[in-house]
């Protein structure tokens, strides 16, 4: 697999012993270690087309949020893995809720600041992002529906697993899927397992095979043993935050609506990552980004916020490649336009919640409260950029 990257270096006359103080600092920051001086030369030339790509990249976004990082020696196999992966016959018929006409316009909403947004995880070399979009999308509805009475992590690995790979809501696993066909799954199963009863088994560092669905473990969810398998979700199926774009450039997609949307909860949206292996914070501009349109679509991750008081408004992101990427696991991406497409098939999981009268008004009451959290704890925000 690396071959043709080794080939590469030595034609272009790359020395085999690289003397390079950027290059030196880079092996030692990241702990880099070669199998030989034909690999390091191979990897050099890498590192070099990094720097010149992210250069170009940021006078593009026009301010720096690109640059040097782990994955700058790697070629693009190596790189972090993505999954969004629709079947061709696919067509959304799932409704579009309209949130717009009882706005309240917050100047900034970060649901972070209200715990309706669980910690950031890491899907590793496997192309599941997909599910864990729709697991981190069922968590939040799941906080907020029930004023956070319910708050623990559920498993992306069930969904990664189990999920049909036929049918019009196919998903392969890690080699790919998309998010209504993650909550097709859950929704025609016992339900979504937490993710200490199912865990998460896919390699972090090396690409391998899905696991085998944990079939057992996931029909004793509601058996004999359901007080001893924990806490576990169920929705009844999803909507959409505003319209879905399934074809052309996707330009025009409803902005408005989407902060309408994102004042009730976070969203599962799905994007064109194409730059990001390269992030390393800051504002992404739709210029830097490139394509917005649907069959540039190429990653599943959340929207938990916005923010109208930064220099450059920004949406801001979850990813699923671990706290060690971007911003502490975020990207910030252009709020004036649909960056990144992250309009395109933004969705929102119906919980099913067993909550009395009682029970029911306590959580209303509560989710007032963060969102008075998530909208007066984004003004002690302190992004420059």
């Amino acid at each position: 697999m690396f071959r043709a990257c080794i080939l590469v270096a030595l034609c272009c006359g790359v020395a085999a012993v690289v003397k390079d103080s950027e290059w030196e600092e880079f092996k030692a920051r990241y702990k880099k270690q070669y199998a030989d001086d034909v690999e390091e030369t191979a990897r050099y030339e890498l590192f070099l087309q990094s720097k010149e790509r992210t250069e170009k990249l940021n006078r593009l976004n026009g301010q720096p949020v690109f640059g040097i990082n782990w994955m700058s020696d790697r070629i693009e196999s190596e790189k972090f893995k993505k999954g969004l992966k629709r079947p061709k016959d696919f067509v959304p018929t799932a409704p579009v809720m309209d949130f717009t006409e009882n706005m309240r316009s917050p100047a900034s909403i970060d649901w972070r600041f209200a715990k309706a947004v669980t910690p950031v995880k890491n899907q590793g070399q496997c192309g599941s992002c997909w599910a864990f979009s729709a697991t981190e999308a069922i968590e939040s509805q799941m906080i907020l529906a029930t004023g956070a009475k319910y708050d623990f992590t559920l498993s992306p690995q069930q969904i990664t697993s189990c999920a049909p790979s036929s049918g019009s809501h196919g998903c392969e696993g890690c080699n790919g899927g998309f998010t209504e066909g993650a909550y097709h799954y859950v929704k025609n199963a016992v339900g979504l397992a937490n993710g200490f009863y199912i865990p998460y088994e896919q390699s972090l560092t090396q690409s391998q095979r899905t696991k085998s669905c944990p079939r057992e473990k996931v029909n004793a969810m509601d058996g004999e043993f359901e007080k001893l398998t924990g806490d576990y979700a169920q929705i009844t199926g999803y909507s959409y935050a505003v319209a879905p774009c399934t074809e052309g450039e996707c330009k025009s997609q409803n902005l408005k609506g989407l902060a309408a949307a994102l004042e009730r909860g976070p969203l599962s949206v799905c994007v064109n990552a194409g730059v990001w292996n390269d992030y390393t914070g800051g504002v992404l501009t739709a210029k830097a980004c490139g394509s917005m349109g649907a069959d540039d679509q190429d990653h599943c991750v959340m929207a938990v916020g916005f923010n109208t008081t930064a220099p450059t408004p920004y949406w801001i992101v979850r990813n699923s490649w671990a706290t060690t990427w971007g911003e502490e696991g975020y990207i910030y991406l252009e709020m004036a336009k649909n960056t990144c497409g992250l309009a395109d098939d933004a969705t929102i999981p119906h919980v099913k919640v067993d909550l009395n009268e009682m029970d029911a008004a306590e959580a209303a009451s509560r989710r007032e409260d963060m969102y008075r959290l998530a909208t007066q704890g984004s003004s002690f925000q302190n992004l420059i950029v």
